[in-house]
């Protein structure tokens, strides 16, 4: 009989703890989709809107760039990053000023957190306004340049009078109109006219570089 009297409890128990993890789960919402704000993104949704406004095919629109159309696909799907060269030619293309890639919402305080990412192309490089909106006669730009990171192969220029680089860390290689590579370290910078072709790259396998670049006035 004890015997019995056990097992019955048991199995009451058991029915018990059965019924407790039968008891419906909780349901997890799932993570809210985050819309892509990287400069690849940026890059391809500005052209694309550009040219669909236009009523140009791709193929039009990479003839006048000089590129082919497989790869202005690709910039379009955020699947390729233009250099700064092959942008400001599609922007030409598309009848896209320069000046309003550089146009600021930004107030007079800039905190770090809130710079304004604009899409200037270039390979592992993400460029921030830091000027205010009512910086009329100058523009200031924070670049992160990724190990490796540069413009591209190609070099360009900007409708400017002058540019001053600032290396905040890491190091910056720059060479101005086919001339001599200049090696720029943590503090040192850099002064050169905007107008001749020029192309910059972060030659650290390992560190992040951060630069400021002054331009004045702001491109056209």
């Amino acid at each position: 009989m004890m015997a019995r009297k056990k097992s019955t409890s048991s199995v009451s128990r058991a029915s018990r703890r059965g019924r407790r993890s039968a008891a419906p789960q909780k349901r997890h919402r799932a993570p809210p989709v985050v819309q892509d704000s990287s400069p690849a993104a940026l890059v391809g949704a500005m052209l694309r809107e550009q040219r669909r406004l236009l009523n140009l095919t791709l193929q039009e629109v990479a003839d006048r760039a000089g590129i082919t159309k497989g790869f202005l696909s690709e910039i379009e799907r955020d699947k390729a990053i233009p250099s700064v060269a092959t942008l400001m030619r599609l922007r030409d293309a598309l009848s896209l000023s320069i000046s309003s890639l550089f146009r600021s919402s930004l107030p007079r305080v800039v905190r770090s957190n809130e710079r304004q990412t604009i899409p200037f192309g270039g390979e592992g490089m993400v460029c921030s306004l830091v000027s205010a909106r009512d910086a009329h006669r100058v523009t200031v730009i924070w670049a992160d340049l990724e190990p490796g990171g540069r413009s591209g192969a190609e070099p360009h220029s900007l409708d400017a009078d002058e540019e001053v680089i600032i290396v905040v860390s890491g190091a910056l290689e720059i060479s101005v109109d086919g001339g001599e590579s200049h090696r720029l370290r943590a503090g040192d910078s850099f002064n050169f006219d905007p107008r001749l072709p020029h192309r910059y790259e972060n030659p650290s396998s390992s560190q992040v570089a951060r630069v400021v670049c002054i331009v004045a006035p702001p491109p056209k």
